[in-house]
């Protein structure tokens, strides 16, 4: 019975050390920074939207940000609720969209909010 187990520990032992380390360094590099990596999306979304939002569309700096924000914080508020629910939210917001004459912006926070959703779930699970 004792010499299978010494076989296999053999067997693991002639494994390089490179390849050890690639395969550890790898997977732990990433699950360690997932969360960062997330947040820089989020980030970069955010900087797009505002960017979008004052150049591109020649809107006031303080609502936009505002309006971003409050993306922001609306998504961290709804991240656990059921998918029906952010369905619901973005339709919302496109509607405001339409009544404010700011469909493109409000499509953009849209965006904006689900990334913020799937960044939030994805850190958590």
């Amino acid at each position: 019975m004792s010499e299978p187990q010494n076989y296999v520990k053999k067997e693991e032992q002639r494994v390089s050390i490179k390849e050890r380390r690639k395969k550890s360094m790898g997977g732990a590099l990433f699950a360690e920074n997932q969360s960062m990596l997330m947040l820089f999306a989020v980030l970069i979304v955010v900087l797009a939207v505002i960017l979008i939002g004052i150049i591109a569309l020649d809107m006031p700096v303080v609502p936009v940000c505002v309006i971003v924000l409050l993306e922001a914080g609306i998504a961290a508020c709804l991240h656990d609720v059921p998918i029906w629910l952010h369905a619901l939210a973005v339709l919302v917001q496109i509607v405001v969209g339409i009544l404010c004459g700011a469909v493109i912006f409000m499509i953009l926070c849209a965006v904006e909010y689900l990334t913020g959703i799937f960044a939030l779930r994805f850190i958590r699970d």
